[in-house]
This record gives C-alpha cells, structure tokens and sequence, in this order.
C-alpha cells in the first residue's frame, strides 16, 4: 500500500510517501542527502516495506515541497526541527530512522535530543562532521592521477568551475568516489532533475570538496557519545564518506556497528542493493527485539 501527500510544518509543506501496512513493527523514516537532492535516489529502499512501513520526504525546498527563497532557513537546526514536527504528525510511538549523507547528520541531530519513541538509527555514508569530510577530500584527490589533482587544485577555489579541465577532473572525483556504477538509474536521474542548487551552494558550496557554505563548522564528534540507541554505520570502499571516517565515528557511539561495502563508493544500495538490503533488515529486526 502506498500513500503520498503533504505535512505542513512551521515554514511550509513537506511533501512524503509511506510505503506498507505493517502494524507490527516500527517504521522506517528515510532522510535523503544533498543538502537539496531529493528522495527519488533513494526509492531501492522501497524493498524494505515489505517488512515495514517506510516513509521517505523531500526536505524543505527541494523536489516535491514547497520551495521557498529564504536563506535564512537553510540550516541544520530548521531542519532537525522539520525532521521532528513530521515525525510528530505521524504520530510515531516508535520509530527507527535511516540517513543517508548529509541525511545522516539531521538523523543524529535529532538523535541527540533524546526524541521519545526513537528504537535506532542507521548512518549511511554519513556526513557527520565537516573537518572530517573536508580531510577524506584531500586524501581522495590525492588518490586521483597527477593531472587531475593539479587542475583541482589549481580551479576549485577560483570562479572557474565551468572549465573543461575543472569539469573533468571533478566528474572523475564523483565517478570514482560518489557513483561508481553506470548508467545511472532513473531514480537518481530524478534526483538530479528534482535538485535544489541554491540550497546545496549556500550551505554547502559548489562541489563536493569545496566548502564555502554555512555548514563550515558543523561537527558532532564531540556529542555521538549522548546517542544511546543501537546504530549502524554504513559506508563503500570507496566513498567519499570513508571507512577511516565511519571507524572512527563507531568509537564515539556508545553501541554502533559498521559495514563496508567492499565494491560500492556512496550509493551501496545501488551497487550492492541485496546486500545493503539484508545488512538493514537485520539491524532492524535484531533492534526490534531489544
């Protein structure tokens, strides 16, 4: 069974689709990443409804909710907030939630305020710390050939970023560390199509390894210590959200695991989606009995 319709939160309406009838077992809320790339990459989830509801959303300002001009409301704490007045509509008594990239930091925001109902959380190439990011960055450019990492260093901090040189040397980076499978899915192609540029270069900035945006000092490190519930880490090999990264943020949570998926970068559920599948539906079904 699948439904879809709209929340309306403080700032505007949420747009979401609840996927299952299963009364038994906690839902699944998904988070997508960007910031401003809306859900559609995420839909290989969907198999997961048939153990229990799942429900994706597109965060404000980007794919089917409303967008809005204001800058002053693209920020971490706005949307922790959204995250917690849908989560209150639902009227959820328990709940696990599953983020994804910068998906992952709105899930352990909201893990940190202790949030009644919540059973879990499972961090998929996670961002959760903006100096971390920023050091698997320089250590993946520096895993690019010689002349790629000589134009993006040379380019990416200039206004050159339409260059056939930078363009190159940047579309290897994301083959190599962000997609790692072709041809794209639809589904991402949806994403790609439904995206919020302003929302990503405000907060963010204009590529993956160039920040200039407003989460330049967001970093959680010193506070996943607070997070109590069961957590699972996720990552690729190769992903820009590094099995480095992801190992030391399992020492920091009070009871995490972590799986590296040995041939994906940052999307596993594309390249290894029946295991990425299993690894989920167990986490979930052994928290299910705790």
């Amino acid at each position: 069974m699948e439904r879809e319709g709209y929340v309306t939160v403080k700032d505007g309406r949420i747009w979401y689709k609840r996927i299952g009838q299963n009364k038994t077992t906690a839902p699944l809320i998904i988070i997508h990443g960007g910031p401003g790339l809306p859900h559609n990459y995420l839909e290989p989830l969907e198999k997961i409804s048939q153990e229990r509801d799942v429900i994706f959303y597109d965060q404000l300002g980007c794919g089917k909710s409303d967008r809005l001009n204001d800058n002053s409301l693209y920020n971490v704490d706005r949307y922790t907030n959204e995250l917690e007045q849908i989560i209150d509509q639902f009227t959820l008594d328990k709940y696990y939630i599953l983020g994804q990239s910068w998906g992952a930091a709105l899930a352990a925001s909201l893990a940190l305020q202790q949030p009644h109902g919540l059973k879990g959380l499972i961090l998929s190439n996670s961002y959760l710390s903006t100096p971390i990011w920023m050091a698997d960055a320089k250590r993946l450019i520096s895993k690019l050939p010689a002349n790629f990492q000589k134009t993006i260093f040379e380019f990416k901090n200039g206004e050159h970023y339409n260059h056939d040189q930078f363009r190159t040397a940047t579309k290897k980076y994301y083959d190599d560390f962000i997609q790692r499978f072709e041809p794209t899915p639809q589904s991402l192609k949806d994403s790609w199509a439904g995206m919020n540029h302003a929302i990503y270069d405000f907060m963010w900035g204009r590529q993956e390894f160039s920040l200039t945006g407003n989460l330049e000092k967001f970093d959680l490190t010193d506070r996943l210590h607070e997070i109590s519930v069961p957590v699972l880490l996720i990552c690729g090999r190769y992903d820009e959200s590094s099995p480095e990264a992801n190992i030391i943020f399992q020492t920091l949570f009070k009871n995490a695991r972590l799986k590296i998926f040995e041939n994906s970068a940052h999307f596993p559920f594309y390249n290894e989606t029946s295991s990425f599948m299993e690894i989920v539906s167990d986490f979930l079904i052994k928290t299910d009995n705790l």
